[in-house]
């Protein structure tokens, strides 16, 4: 039965195998994770009992700072922090006295010392432990007050009564005017008894006796606070691994780590208390924790097994009862398909035999669709074509039969209005019509078009060609009103077209058409106008009201007034007389037949190079010629503004490529100095002043022109001169030195050698040896 069925054993094989994987999966991920999971619980029950002890410790902590302020201004305080040597004692008694009634009535408080700065000595209050002046614990505080480090304020410090650092026998608490201690200032102690705060400790340790072994305080210096003379077991190695964690993670309250306390592994827990920098601190046995983790295993094994047997019986049944309807479906199927409904598939999957028998079917559905469609939506576009462009051909009865044929969205009793949009050209270069971006752009003009207008009117588009679309819209209503909203609708598409796809258009708007036969007359309009973008510029809404003018012209020549203004503007540098004229000039071009806008541009730019002509035939440094072929660029421009920007740039050339008469000038001499330098250079005479008589001209004048112009002196010019002869005899001749130092008219033997080696950083000798080796 199986093995005639492969869908029926796929599924009782996947059933099976997938609840095997899942049992064994999730009973090992159960046991695994057993000890993660008491691990966590534990720590977060752990962190709950620090986190009380926290709480207890800054609620008192609060009450304790305040009861110390309230103490540090009490009347009987002051006088005692503040009084000198001649003060009375008996005040001083009386108000003692009080201070030891306070201490002894308040059970947390040990005891209240004064330490009056003016008089070096301590009065205190309380537990008489501190009632002997040679008790340690002035010592230690005589050693805070007069020691170089900070001494905290308004913070528990835990201090010893027997001398010992390593027990807490007191918390105490100092307060003293100054933001920091400064020696010599008097200071307020408040001894807190510790109990309160290790008592709760002891307590939360009773309570949690299976879990905690100890819970403690670490200071940040690495004591561990405790009142017990037998500090609880802690090696030095545990502290240092226990402050590494701390300070590690400053900005965490709490944490934990494993750790090896002697033999046996441990679990800490830590919680930052906030005051003081102390630390509470949870030592755990690992071995505990971890040994109810492997109660669960044996329980794991029996339930995965015993949930396996009947999972695996479940899985039987169910996939028959899956199969039943999927088996009928096949029976059906083979007895109902054909040789070209798809052969079976080689493997006998009866899922996939009707997954091919689907497929195929499925695809050719799609096929005569999608044929039915695109002979629908080409038959369409045909017709709205027909009827834009020979329409009159059409007789009303063919129009109407037209129009109900492919549900087109138009009344044939008219009146419309015709609008045709054409692609802008973003850098002037025609584009190819087949080109796929542009198809989309024409595409997705067309659909939106539809989708906007088709709200208000009876609209029908359609592409033609040379990036034209066309607009078919419906207007029973062609007043001027209706016309402006039509403009701002077509002003809308513009927008979405330019904000989604980054592209332009223009738009063509006819004036209202009565009937369908004059719609072609109409078109042919719309075409010329669009023409007109070369004036009004791109995503233009041309109507046929905006071009009558340019219509009826008949102008073809450049008024001579402009023509004189702008020769003169250029000859005379008057920039913004230029620009004027040319916008001028630009607006007498845009009021022309479409004929004529190109060839008159041509003809300004003929009379801009006549002018530049006339220019250099009057100047000592003829201007520039134009860059690049200014013609072609004109030609390939889409608007008047981009020709008026090329010309406008012809004319800044030229502007950027004059100098003033001054500077031709003294380009001139400059040059003229160099060549009587090069041609003279042998004479040892030559110099300023020879130079001068020659030009007839002031040493001076030339001395300041030569260096201003060149960089450089007119005698430096000249050794230079000569050192360049000189390498080249070197390198060329075979001269002495001495008569090398003849020809090129050095004076002296000494200051040739001296010019020489300064310029090429050996002597001429030696520079002729190296040529010649490298050569």
């Amino acid at each position: 039965m199986y093995r005639s069925k492969k869908y029926l054993r796929r599924l009782v094989l996947s059933f099976s195998v997938l609840v095997l994987m899942l049992l064994v999966v999730f009973s090992g991920t159960l046991y695994f994770n057993a000890e993660k999971i008491i691990l966590t619980m534990q720590r977060e029950a752990n962190t709950k009992v620090l986190s009380q002890i926290k709480f207890n410790m800054t609620y008192l902590n609060d009450v304790i700072q305040r009861l110390a302020m309230s103490l540090y201004y009490d009347n009987d305080i002051i006088p005692l922090m503040t009084a000198s040597e001649d003060s009375d004692i008996f005040d001083t008694l009386t108000k003692r006295s009080r201070i030891d009634k306070f201490a002894d009535y308040t059970p947390f408080i040990h005891s209240i010392m004064i330490y009056n700065a003016k008089t070096d000595r301590f009065i205190w209050g309380g537990d008489p432990a501190v009632q002997e002046r040679d008790a340690p614990i002035y010592g230690a505080l005589r050693a805070l007050f007069k020691g170089t480090g900070p001494l905290p304020k308004l913070q528990m410090v835990p201090m010893s009564l027997s001398g010992d650092r390593s027990r807490a026998d007191v918390f105490s608490i100092f307060k003293y005017d100054a933001f920091e201690y400064r020696q010599g200032e008097s200071v307020f102690v408040l001894n807190i008894r510790p109990q309160w705060l290790f008592d709760n400790m002891k307590v939360m340790n009773q309570l949690a006796w299976q879990e905690n072994e100890n819970v403690f305080i670490l200071a940040d210096d690495g004591r561990i606070l405790s009142s017990d003379p037998v500090a609880p077991p802690m090696d030095e190695a545990f502290k240092k691994a226990m402050l590494t964690h701390v300070h590690r993670q400053p900005a965490a309250d709490t944490g934990s780590f494993n750790y090896s306390l002697g033999s046996k592994p441990k679990i800490v827990n830590y919680l930052n208390t906030g005051i003081n920098g102390w630390t509470l601190i949870s030592i755990q046995s690992y071995e505990t924790l971890v040994s109810k983790a492997d109660s669960l295993k044996t329980t794991s094994i029996v339930l995965t097994a015993v949930f396996l047997l009947l999972a695996l019986l479940a899985t039987l049944g169910i996939s028959h009862r899956l199969y039943r309807p999927l088996g009928k479906l096949v029976s059906f199927v083979r007895q109902d398909s054909d040789d070209e409904a798809g052969p079976k598939p080689p493997d006998g999957d009866e899922l996939s035999y009707m997954t091919g028998i689907y497929q195929e079917t499925r695809n050719r559905l799609l096929l005569a669709r999608s044929e039915q469609l695109t002979s629908r939506h080409i038959v369409r576009s045909y017709s709205i074509r027909t009827i834009i462009t020979d329409g009159a051909a059409l007789t009303r009865k063919d129009l109407i039969e037209l129009i109900q044929a492919q549900k087109l969205r138009m009344d044939a009793e008219g009146p419309y209005l015709l609008c045709v949009m054409k692609l802008d050209e973003p850098d002037g270069a025609s584009g190819r019509e087949d080109d796929p971006d542009r198809r989309l752009l024409r595409f997705a003009i067309a659909n939106i078009a539809q989708e906007l207008l088709a709200r208000t009117y009876a609209i029908e588009t359609v592409e033609l060609k040379h990036d034209h679309v066309a607009a078919l819209i419906g207007m029973p209503d062609a007043s001027a009103a209706a016309l402006d909203r039509i403009r701002q609708e077509i002003a809308g598409i513009q927008a979405i077209i330019a904000t989604m796809y980054r592209a332009t258009f223009s738009a063509a708007l006819s004036d209202g058409i009565p009937e369908y036969r004059l719609l072609h007359g109409h078109y042919a309009a719309c075409l010329q106008q669009l023409r007109y973008t070369l004036a009004f510029g791109r995503q233009a809404v041309i109507t046929p009201s905006m071009i009558r003018d340019n219509l009826s012209s008949a102008e073809a020549a450049l008024p001579p007034e402009l023509e004189k203004k702008l020769i003169e503007s250029m000859k005379s540098n008057q920039d913004e007389g230029f620009e004027k004229t040319l916008d001028t000039i630009f607006a007498f071009i845009a009021s022309l037949n479409y004929e004529y806008m190109v060839y008159m541009v041509l003809h300004v730019l003929i009379v801009m190079r006549q002018a530049i002509k006339e220019i250099n035939a009057s100047r000592i440094v003829s201007l520039p010629g134009e860059r690049g072929d200014i013609n072609r660029k004109i030609m390939d421009c889409a608007t008047l503004a981009d020709m008026k920007l090329m010309l406008l740039d012809v004319y800044r050339g030229m502007n950027e490529s004059k100098r003033s008469p001054e500077e031709e000038r003294s380009e001139i001499l400059v040059d003229a100095i160099k060549d009587i330098i090069v041609q003279n250079h042998a004479d040892a005479n030559l110099g300023l002043q020879m130079i001068a008589d020659m030009m007839k001209l002031s040493p001076d004048y030339i001395g300041r022109l030569f260096k201003k112009q060149a960089g450089l002196s007119v005698a430096e010019y000249i050794n230079d001169a000569r050192l360049r002869q000189a390498v080249h005899y070197l390198e060329h001749g075979d001269y002495t030195i001495n008569d090398l130092i003849e020809r090129i008219g050095f004076g002296t033997r000494s200051n040739f050698f001296r010019l020489f080696k300064n310029k090429y950083g050996t002597t001429p000798k030696e520079y002729r040896i190296k040529r010649n080796l490298l050569e």
